[in-house]
């Protein structure tokens, strides 16, 4: 990007539903980058361990034999762990996004998408935000788009296809100073 042009930072887009099941899966792998979710993951799968070498020691069965069932219990119990936070919200998202597009009129409507240094805003019929990025709790970005959540569950999307590369190139930029 040369010094003497400035960059559009405007744009306008429809989300498809593409666009969320993109959302939805950057936002449930996003959530094992963060400490606080590794550390709950750790504390059910402890629990869980304990509670199997409790049930059969309680039972009677020989510390040798237990021994020998641990790893496999381990593993079903971190296959458990993973399917049901990653695989059941990826199983269903796209059932949830299809009734969302049937119903939700508004998701359906062109955002008219900004940014400066200090915020982000979005408009639609009736709807108008302009949101400091500070005031976000986490930003993700992929290959295909941003999400700044506002918090754990509700965030906003911004598609990549609707930028160009200088666009991506500058809200980068601006997002690398928070």
């Amino acid at each position: 990007m040369s010094s003497d042009v400035a960059v559009n930072r405007k744009t306008t887009f429809t989300l498809d539903e593409l666009d969320l099941r993109r959302a939805v899966r950057l936002h449930a792998f996003s959530g094992f980058r963060e400490r606080r979710t590794l550390i709950r993951m750790a504390a059910v799968w402890a629990i869980a361990m304990a509670a199997f070498v409790g049930f059969f020691s309680a039972a009677g069965m020989p510390w040798p034999e237990l021994r020998g069932h641990l790893w496999p219990f381990a593993l079903v119990i971190i296959a458990t762990i993973l399917g049901a936070s990653l695989g059941i919200p990826l199983a269903l998202s796209p059932l949830v996004i299809r009734r969302r597009f049937k119903q939700d009129k508004l998701v359906r409507k062109p955002v008219s998408a900004g940014w400066d240094e200090e915020a982000y805003e979005a408009e639609q019929p009736g709807v108008h935000n302009r949101i400091a990025w500070r005031d976000y709790m986490k930003i993700r970005e992929d290959r295909h788009l941003f999400l700044f959540f506002i918090s754990d569950y509700s965030y906003q999307i911004l598609p990549k296809r609707a930028l160009t590369q200088e666009q991506i190139a500058d809200l980068q930029r601006v997002l690398a100073a928070f």
